[in-house]
């Protein structure tokens, strides 16, 4: 027999494996605290390590009948306990990444939502601001910085010339900045849309 199963009647082994609930109760009076705080040891947690327990005896009183009695009982209750030890820290580790992950979807959520709120509200500011300007500077800053036409292609499509429509488009942003500076708003935002592009 081995040294670990000197506390362990042999008996209570067989008796065991024909389905006997009092030998199955000594065996667990036995090892279950010692069971106990090798699972805490690993989980750091007093809930887990009971289940772990738990868990572990349930398997034994499951698999009662294929106990090999000559085998050490010490080696199979902590066998089964590490099985259920490690099952568990592998899905602590997951959870946490889990956490981790989602934590940081969320935080790269709001930070969409915000620029969003920020990108609609500018639009909103800038189409209300050209709207101020006088009807052709309107025109032009539109299609220059809200449409995206180049200078030339503006040009054609109102039949000026190029220098008609720089010169408009240099006085409407120059009012544009004028305004922007007198509400304070976030001028980096602001230079996207108001800098200067290459025509």
């Amino acid at each position: 027999m081995s040294k670990e199963n000197c506390d362990i009647n042999p008996e209570d082994i067989l008796q065991l494996k024909k389905g006997s609930r009092d030998a199955f109760n000594r065996l667990f009076q036995s090892y279950n605290q010692r069971l106990y705080f090798f699972a805490l040891g690993y989980l750091k947690s007093e809930k887990d390590a009971e289940e772990v327990v738990q868990e572990t005896f349930l398997k034994l009183w499951e698999r009662r009948k294929a106990v090999e009695p000559e085998l050490s009982m010490h080696a199979y209750l902590f066998k089964i306990a590490f099985g259920y030890i490690h099952k568990r820290l592998t899905k602590n580790m997951k959870e946490q990444q889990l956490k981790h992950e989602l934590a940081g979807e969320l935080v790269h959520f709001d930070q969409q939502t915000a620029n969003r709120a920020n990108y609609h509200f500018l639009l909103q500011y800038i189409s209300q601001v050209i709207n101020e300007l006088p009807p052709r500077q309107k025109e032009i800053v539109s299609l220059r910085k809200l449409e995206g036409y180049s200078v030339k292609e503006i040009a054609e499509t109102l039949s000026l010339a190029v220098k008609t429509v720089e010169a408009h488009l240099t006085a409407g942003l120059k009012h544009l900045r004028q305004r922007i500076r007198l509400d304070g708003m976030n001028d980096l935002l602001l230079f996207i849309f108001l800098g200067k592009k290459k025509i």
